[in-house]
């Protein structure tokens, strides 16, 4: 009897469909953080600076603080926050150097780029951290591995063997930003799904992004104080002790689910200054304030966002606490209107001594939702526009609304990365 023709194809159609799924991904994210970036940005461009303790400072005085260490630093306990006499302490020999914010966003943008030459960057996390989504032939062991490899080898051509960084990789972006923190320098770390909770028990709970000092107390409250019971408790237990859904999400996140991240608003955006000693004083502060709040309302403008408050923020010397000062007004992205505000502001301050300033805009409208007046001041919006036109012709700070202080380059806060017209 000849075989029938059709069986094969019922054989087929009557296949359990859990039969030939594909297996479902373990590997999905890739997350890449440069290690001691800006202090290894200076020793990439500088090369007497290689091999020796550099400490990265804010302006060239004894008050002030490290914002980096190079892992030579990092060795002798010098880290990020250490201040400047007390580094000298911890290692006499060790070589401070004022940052140079524009050297740190070339050099990130160019890493960037490197990494872009073998996978697309899903997210600039900050300046110094970004994070790959794997698509389908690169979430094996060994595809990714050969990828994180690819990655670093492409970073050494592009930008120097000094600019190294520690590569994660995971089920999700939580647990890849944990794996690359898992080993530094030029580490590579991946926290495959069959391999937890064994190959994270040596942690602490505060070791996961996330997890300040507040939850870490929180959970030792609720005696959880290792990564094992972290492990184990479940999603309601968690839930109780975030305080909401936060701690399900928690839960799901930490056992490999791929969540997507939640949308925040953006609220506000804001510069500050260390003052230098020549500086400390309101006349030259108040210069530099405004040279800040040019900047931010610049920002303001590129982002697309109106502003709705003004603060002014100053910490004093020799003082514990800070003068916060505060106006609100319509919706505006006038560089015009916004420094008479902070006029009125600084008219109110005490005649102290300054350390450091700050300026932040605040409740913050997306231009999409900006309610337009009908009184609105159109001259002055042709004129701002024209003066962003000039600078970005001709050079920051090329014309501006006096008195300013001379141009001050943009810190680099690891939040955000400056466009490189703002440095």
């Amino acid at each position: 009897m000849p075989p029938n023709p059709f069986f094969y194809i019922e054989q087929s159609m009557n296949v359990h469909p859990a039969a030939s799924a594909e297996p479902v991904p373990s590997l999905r994210w890739l997350v890449l953080d440069m290690n001691s970036f800006f202090a290894s940005c200076e020793q990439q461009a500088t090369p007497s600076l290689r091999g020796k303790p550099v400490a990265v400072v804010p302006t060239l005085a004894e008050t002030t603080c490290a914002i980096a260490a190079s892992y030579e630093a990092k060795a002798f306990g010098i880290k990020t926050g250490t201040l400047v006499h007390e580094a000298r302490r911890l290692c006499p020999h060790t070589v401070f150097v004022q940052a140079h914010p524009k050297l740190y966003v070339a050099c990130h943008h160019r890493f960037v780029e490197a990494i872009e030459s073998c996978i697309p960057v899903e997210d600039v996390m900050s300046v110094d951290e970004v994070a790959c989504r794997l698509d389908r032939t690169q979430q094996s062991r060994e595809a990714a591995t050969a990828l994180a490899h690819k990655i670093k080898a492409a970073m050494r051509e592009a930008i120097g063997p000094y600019l190294t960084c520690s590569i994660g990789i995971a089920s999700n972006r939580l647990l890849a930003k944990l794996a690359s923190d898992m080993q530094k320098p030029d580490g590579l770390t991946l926290l495959h799904p069959d391999d937890m909770p064994r190959a994270i028990l040596h942690l602490k709970p505060a070791d996961i992004c996330g997890i300040g000092p507040n939850m870490n107390a929180r959970l030792t409250h609720a005696g959880l104080l290792t990564i094992q019971q972290l492990w184990e408790a479940d999603s309601a237990m968690l839930r109780r002790v975030w305080g909401g859904v936060m701690g399900a999400r928690f839960h799901a996140l930490l056992h490999g689910d791929d969540l997507p991240s939640p949308v925040r608003p953006r609220r506000s955006l804001g510069h500050q200054h260390v003052l230098e000693p020549a500086t400390r004083s309101p006349v030259q502060a108040q210069a530099i304030t405004r040279q800040l709040l040019t900047k931010a309302a610049l920002r303001l403008r590129r982002e697309g966002f109106y502003a709705r408050r003004l603060i002014l923020d100053i910490k004093w010397m020799g003082a514990m606490d800070y003068s916060l000062e505060q106006e609100r007004f319509a919706e505006t992205q006038d560089t015009r209107f916004l420094l008479q505000s902070l006029s009125r502001l600084w008219s109110r301050i005490p005649s102290l001594k300054p350390l450091r300033v700050g300026v932040t805009l605040a409740d913050l409208v997306e231009q999409s939702k900006h309610q337009y007046d009908l009184f609105e001041a159109r001259p002055n919006v042709a004129l701002t526009k024209a003066m962003d036109s000039l600078n970005d012709r001709f050079g920051r700070g090329t014309i501006g609304f006096g008195p300013c202080a001379d141009y001050i380059p943009s810190k680099i806060p690891f939040s955000h990365v400056p466009d490189q017209r703002e440095v």
